[in-house]
Order: structure tokens, then sequence, then C-alpha cells
């Protein structure tokens, strides 16, 4: 028997946490106990027999594994199984507009809509990908821009086409039953035009997610997002939050408060508890995400640390800890994910300028396919963690490796290098709220 080598083992004043990064399992120690535990991992056989209830513990959490076990080997497996995977997550940009013209934003929102053609193009787009590439699940997530600008026009009539579309086809399923394929709304946007009529038409259009950002508390956030006719941006989102998850109880919602060092202040929970129902709040999850243009400060995760303790003990769900599970280091990496902008080229990721090339990486054709310049598409699914600083790190199955796109350009940036939060302090701040 071996060790694993992503085995993490975090210590507070109190306790320790022992982590497996492939298997996700943990528990809790007194940290005297684990410095005595930890003594005796470098000889399993001793440890078998010195403590055999915690070496069978250690055994069905992946901690100890059969000395064949290559973990880098399962890493590739479950990292070629998640791109390859056919649940098909379609993003689409019905314009690059935005009624709101935040600085730190990476888009230059540029008026447009999405027109009648590409509509069309996009209707047999989910046709080809349900008959011929038999996606096996359809989730649409709507982008922009501010995608409900174009919520009646755009939003409403390709929604009920495509849960239309997956209820008339059918899967195999358990070998001997049929079901339909599997549907979902998700969007990003900054919540303005989400108002009673619009949260009202929600779930008969299935939507099951939303992302909304907020930038500091009322003072700071007005100063980033204003409008002609509303008196605070801050309130009129919040106020339209809390009546989107009243009206519709199955709809999670992220509340992703973007920071600077200088504007993020602990008053922002008070406000947003000002305006958010005690009952709804188990339905936001908080995510605290510095702005890129922002310094990385490491001393900074205190503070954070702190706001996200305010947050829960108010109620909502926190997102403590920034790491995937599903073995690949960004969505872009999957074959069955593509981001569709207002004009039909098509791209791998809208965290960058690519929406705005005259040479599009794909476009949509009049087939409903997607025709890609110099095999990008493939591209994108490299192994980006193939390399000699992401197979040494022991924290490689909780990342995942480069960004798939800064990978294709040559470069080695660790992510994690740029956050104010490195995983190991993250990792150790959501163990020890998991057992409080």
């Amino acid at each position: 028997m071996q060790i694993s080598k992503y085995n993490y083992i975090l210590y507070d004043a109190n306790y320790s946490y022992w982590y497996n990064g492939l298997t996700h399992k943990h528990f809790r120690l007194s940290g005297a106990l684990s410095k005595k535990l930890e003594q005796l991992l470098d000889n399993t056989d001793k440890l078998a027999i010195a403590v055999p209830d915690f070496y069978e513990k250690l055994k069905q959490g992946g901690f100890i594994i059969d000395d064949s076990v290559d973990e880098l080997d399962i890493i590739r497996q479950k990292n070629d199984a998640s791109i390859h995977s056919k649940d098909y997550y379609m993003i689409v940009l019905p314009t690059l507009d935005c009624n709101f013209k935040c600085w730190y934003c990476i888009q230059n929102h540029i008026p447009s809509k999405m027109s009648a053609e590409t509509f069309e193009k996009l209707k047999r787009h989910i046709d080809y990908m349900i008959e011929e590439k038999e996606i096996s699940s359809l989730h649409l997530d709507w982008f922009g821009g501010e995608p409900f600008m174009y919520f009646k026009e755009i939003i409403v009539p390709l929604s009920k086409y495509a849960i239309n579309k997956c209820k008339e086809a059918n899967i195999p399923f358990q070998k001997c039953k049929e079901a339909n394929i599997p549907f979902q709304n998700t969007s990003t946007t900054n919540g303005y035009y989400i108002d009673e009529s619009v949260a009202s038409q929600l779930e008969d259009l299935q939507f099951r997610h939303f992302q909304i950002t907020l930038d500091g508390e009322q003072k700071e956030h007005d100063k980033v997002k204003f409008q002609n006719g509303c008196d605070s941006a801050f309130k009129h989102v919040l106020k339209n939050i809390n009546y989107l998850l009243k009206k519709n109880p199955l709809i999670s919602l992220t509340l992703r408060i973007n920071y600077t060092h200088q504007t993020l202040s602990a008053n922002i929970v008070e406000q947003v508890n000002g305006l958010i129902d005690p009952e709804v709040r188990k339905q936001i999850g908080v995510a605290l995400k510095k702005v890129w243009q922002e310094r990385v400060d490491k001393s900074f995760a205190t503070a954070i640390s702190d706001i996200m303790d305010l947050f829960e003990d108010s109620g909502y769900q926190v997102q403590r800890l920034n790491h995937n599970l599903h073995f690949i280091p960004c969505y872009a990496n999957k074959e069955y994910y593509n981001a569709i902008n207002f004009n039909g080229n098509v791209v791998k990721c809208t965290a960058c300028d690519d929406l705005y090339n005259k040479n599009a990486l794909g476009k949509l054709t009049n087939q409903g396919t997607i025709e890609w310049n110099d095999g990008i598409d493939l591209k994108y699914q490299s192994k980006s963690f193939e390399n000699s600083r992401c197979l040494k790190c022991k924290f490689l199955p909780l990342c995942m490796g480069l960004c798939p796109r800064n990978f294709l350009r040559g470069d080695t940036y660790c992510k994690y290098e740029g956050e104010d939060m490195n995983l190991e302090y993250s990792l150790l701040n959501f163990l020890s709220h998991e057992y409080k």
C-alpha cells in the first residue's frame, strides 16, 4: 500500500483536517492526535497493525491506495471523461450591449442584437446537437452584454423551442426505458431587467440558476452601475432578486461581489440583509471575487473570510473553496461547450476579446453545425496540466492546470497566483466551517 500524493493535512488552533483531492473525502481530528498519526504514515504496514480502524478509514477515503494505482492515470481518465461528456453547455449572447458600463468589464458594449437569421441558425443548431450529436442534456446559459435586454424577443422564444425539442427527443435510459433530454436555463445578468413580470415567467422557462454581481456596498455599487431614472441600482437589483427568489423557490442564485481592496467593506452584509428576506437567503450563494485589474494581496484573505462569516451567519450559502470537482480547468476545455455570439460567431472563451475578432474562431452554418478555424475546438481540449509544474503540484486534482486559452498561447501562469486567497488557505477555511 502507498500514501496518496493528494492528501492535504491542515491545522488550525485546535484541530487537523484531512482531505483527499481525488476523492474529496475529508474528516477532522484533534491536532495532537493527528500529529501522532502522521508519524505512522511512512509505514502503512505498521499503521494497519497499530490503528486498524483508522487504517480502514484512510483506505476507504483514498488516503491510502494500492501500490499498483497510478493516480496521474486516474486524473487523466477523469479529465477525458469530463472533456467528452455529452452534457451540452451552450452559452448564448443575444447582444454585446449593456445598460451599465462597469469600469472593470472586459467587454466593449457595442449596440447589437441577434438577427432573425442567427436565431434560426440557433434553432437548427439545437436540432443538430440533439438529433446528430445525441447530447445527453442541454444547458442554455444566457450571457452578454446584458441578455435580459432582449428577454421577450430572444430568451423566451428560443427557450420554448429548446424545451419542446428536448421533450420530443428520447434518449436510452437504463437500457429498457427512454427519457426526455434534461434541460435547464441559467444566466449571468446584472439583474436590472428581472422585474416582477419577467420573474413570473422563469419557472415555465425552466430557469434554475442566476449569477448577479454587486460592486461592494451601496455607495460603491452605485458609482459603478448607474442609469438615468434609477436612484440606486443597488436597491433596484436586490429588490428584483428578493422577488425573483420568493416567486421561484427552485431557483438558486450566486451573488458575486466584485471587489477592490478599497471598496470591500463589511457594511455590505447589513445593506444586503435590509433588502433580502431571511426566508430566501438559503437560495443565495455568496462569492467574493477580486476584479482582475486589482493587485494581489494575500494578507487580504482574513478580511474576505470575516465577511463570508457574516454572510453565513445571516443565512446565506457561502462559496469558501474555489476549486473544481469536474477534473477540468475550465468549461472551455469541454468538447460540448460553445459560446454563440449575437452575430453567429462562436468562441470557446467569453473572458477575453475573442468575441470581437473579425476572424471568428468558429461560425454557425445554415445547417446548424459549427465551422471552426484551424481546429481550434480540438486545441481547446488539450491537457493543459501536462507540464512539469502542474504534474508535480499536490493540488493538481483541485485545479487541473492552466487556463486552456493561456495554455494555447504558451503562458504558464498559475491562476491561483492571481487571487488574494491561496488554495491551501481556502481549503482550510472551507473545512473548518464544514465542522462547525
